[in-house]
């Protein structure tokens, strides 16, 4: 009898944990695709080395958000929940408990969520993290607007010259058409790095948010509340009910916003770049086929 309540047990747990791993694949998969795919190295730097170092460390930057915190926790969800549901006691019903409260996240966020709430259990505490890792993604997007604006602004001192160059008949059809294609080029290629940041950037804040309005709403805050006092721009709770680690990050989430409104300006900056450059009618004629496209 005994050994047959063993078998039952066990069984129970491994259901438990087959449950769990469905609900963290439900968001690995909606991680895999989307703005996530890989930006190709189209440039290649033969007159202007310097010029393309800084799209180098965007990519280098890009690379390391793609290591997003959401991807990481399904990962580490997905075992950490089979383990943990299989190995019983008081750590299975916590885990099973955890799990039925992922109704209001979705996607990535799922195993974000549900790892945080197994790392921090003092649930102002928790609150604080998200504002750490929202912070994370600020400055990677910080570092990324710094590259891409190095880039774009190089590339423009270097059309300058090309363009003086072209008007004094200074410099050969064939090399000008080479030199006007790799910063057509390098400016595309920013542009494209530059977008993926934005969407990896959405998606991880997203996850935050998503996590974050679970737990106020575990806590019995209302976000709309805790928004105000983060508008009125104080530390100060407004009432017992709004925590200041809830303020903190909410104030971080509204920098995250206007960061990645400086994000989609430094795209929208290097489209008319490229565009002024191909419409120019000095040096226009060097880049028929890079910008049929544009």
């Amino acid at each position: 009898m005994e050994s047959h309540r063993n078998t039952l047990s066990a069984f129970s747990r491994f259901a438990l944990g087959a449950i769990c791993t469905t609900l963290f694949l439900s968001g690995c998969t909606t991680i895999s695709g989307g703005t996530s795919s890989k930006v190709a190295a189209t440039t290649r730097a033969e007159y202007y080395p310097g010029c393309y170092e800084p799209v180098e460390h965007l990519r280098g930057s890009d690379a390391a958000m793609q290591k997003s915190v959401a991807t990481g926790a399904v990962t580490g969800g997905l075992l950490g929940g089979l383990t943990g549901a299989l190995t019983g006691g008081d750590h299975a019903a916590r885990n099973a408990l955890i799990g039925a409260a992922t109704g209001a996240v979705v996607g990535g966020a799922v195993g974000y969520y549900t790892e945080r709430q197994k790392q921090i259990t003092d649930d102002h505490a928790r609150i604080a993290s998200y504002g750490a890792d929202i912070d994370n993604s600020v400055g990677d997007m910080d570092r990324s607007i710094t590259y891409a604006k190095a880039a774009q602004d190089c590339y423009q001192r270097e059309f300058t010259k090309l363009q003086a160059a072209h008007k004094a008949g200074k410099m050969s059809e064939a090399e000008g058409k080479k030199r006007f294609a790799e910063i057509i080029s390098g400016l595309k290629e920013t542009n494209a790095l530059m977008t993926a940041v934005d969407g990896r950037a959405g998606e991880n804040i997203d996850t935050y948010t998503q996590a974050y309005e679970k737990d106020l709403q575990q806590i019995g805050v209302q976000r709309q509340s805790v928004t105000q006092v983060a508008k009125a721009k104080t530390s100060k709770p407004a009432s017992a009910k709004v925590p200041k680690e809830a303020v903190d990050t909410e104030v971080k989430l509204q920098q995250a916003d206007t960061k990645r409104s400086q994000v989609k300006q430094v795209t929208s900056r290097g489209t008319s770049m490229i565009s002024s450059a191909c419409n120019n009618p000095d040096v226009g004629d060097w880049g028929a086929e890079q910008c049929s496209s544009v």
